[in-house]
């Protein structure tokens, strides 16, 4: 977490979301993970924080871990998961050695 973030209080989603993003622009993946990591244990249920939190593990090459918050980001959002999320998650799957569902089935 940074300096400025301890000093303000812990942020809102929204706030980690928008950190996490500045920084992997930044190309700072490392500081990227640990606000996630963060805002995971802060806003479990937060489906913006959720969804960068995967996002960073992706670019971060954190397959399993990729793996694991998009089958929670899935299924939160149950049929309002988006394309990109479901290409993430087979992605991921892919990546870390195991085979995606022929029929594209949600993780269970």
């Amino acid at each position: 977490m940074t300096q400025a973030m301890k000093l303000a209080g812990f942020p809102t989603p929204d706030e980690i979301r928008f950190s996490i993003q500045a920084l992997v622009a930044e190309d700072d993946l490392e500081q990227a993970a640990d606000i996630a990591e963060h805002g995971l244990s802060a806003y479990p249920e937060s489906e913006g924080v959720l969804a960068i939190s995967s996002l960073v593990a992706v670019v971060r090459q954190e397959w399993d871990q990729a793996v694991v918050l998009l089958e929670r980001l899935i299924a939160m959002q149950g049929d309002n998961a988006s394309e990109f999320t479901r290409n993430m998650y087979e992605r991921a799957l892919t990546c870390s050695g195991k085979s995606p569902s022929p029929s594209r089935q949600d993780p269970a």
